[in-house]
């Protein structure tokens, strides 16, 4: 199972039927920006290999699917859509994944629940920016992590807000909430730029389309691969944090990786 495609899981999403299911076993998650961001992502998880995950905004769970494919990690999904949480556990429940499990409600609610220091890194991607109160939920995120425990994330620079979304992205802001939380920053890369940017927003306008989509989406996946996801101009930033080991002295700021 551990060589099986990002989102394989999601076909045992239980509204659908034969074909679906068979395709996402094959294929996996069928989501263009999803797949790219993974590719970003899951490097990084696998170097780390920890074992204490915390899932902010776990939306499909795919993130939290692929690393309970370690039966000695466990994992825990924070979601406020009541559906996607219903879908995630059916779907844990039919792979027996007894090392995941998924919540129900806010972000900042569900953090006030956990004790101090129970996890050895949370992720955020795709989440801070529908936030309203960023910089709380990235202080009550470093409360539950361990010392020396790590924040990923992945978030929009793009200068403007979209629908459902609240708090609007820079790289200074973006450097400044973390310090304000006293994370130290290890690295922020731009991401999603050039090439993999206009294949993403192709595939937005096709993906109306659901026939077509299942026909060119593995054309997708494989022209994408020819092109780096770390870009100069992109309109992302993957960021990987860390809580320091010791206390830092006041008014210290933490060296930036990146």
């Amino acid at each position: 199972m551990l060589s099986a495609p990002f989102g394989a899981e999601y076909a045992w999403r239980p509204s659908w039927g034969f074909w679906e299911r068979s395709y996402v076993h094959h294929f996996g998650l069928l989501d263009l920006p999803s797949r790219l961001r993974a590719r970003i992502v899951m490097p990084e998880l696998d170097r780390l290999q920890l074992r204490k995950v915390l899932d902010l905004g776990s939306g499909t769970g795919c993130y939290s699917f692929y690393l309970s494919r370690n039966n000695c990690t466990d994992i825990t999904g924070v979601e406020i859509d009541g559906g996607r949480v219903s879908e995630s556990s059916h779907i844990a429940k039919c792979l027996g994944r007894g090392n995941l499990k998924f919540l129900c409600g806010s972000v900042d609610q569900c953090l006030k629940s956990f004790p101090p220091e129970a996890f050895e890194i949370a992720l955020a991607i795709e989440v801070l920016q529908y936030l309203p109160n960023v910089a709380s939920i990235l202080q009550e995120t470093y409360r539950v992590l361990k010392p020396g425990a790590y924040l990923l994330g992945h978030v929009p620079v793009l200068g403007h807000l979209r629908p459902e979304e609240r708090t609007l992205f820079d790289d200074h802001q973006i450097q400044e909430i973390l310090f304000e939380a006293h994370f130290q920053i290890i690295k922020i890369r731009p991401t999603f730029g050039g090439i993999p940017r206009k294949l993403c927003s192709l595939y937005d306008r096709l993906s109306r389309r659901r026939m077509l989509v299942g026909v060119l989406f593995p054309f997708f996946l494989l022209a994408s691969a020819a092109f780096q996801l770390e870009n100069p101009n992109g309109d992302y930033r993957f960021f990987l944090a860390r809580k320091p080991a010791e206390k830092m002295t006041e008014n210290r700021r933490p060296k930036d990786g990146s």
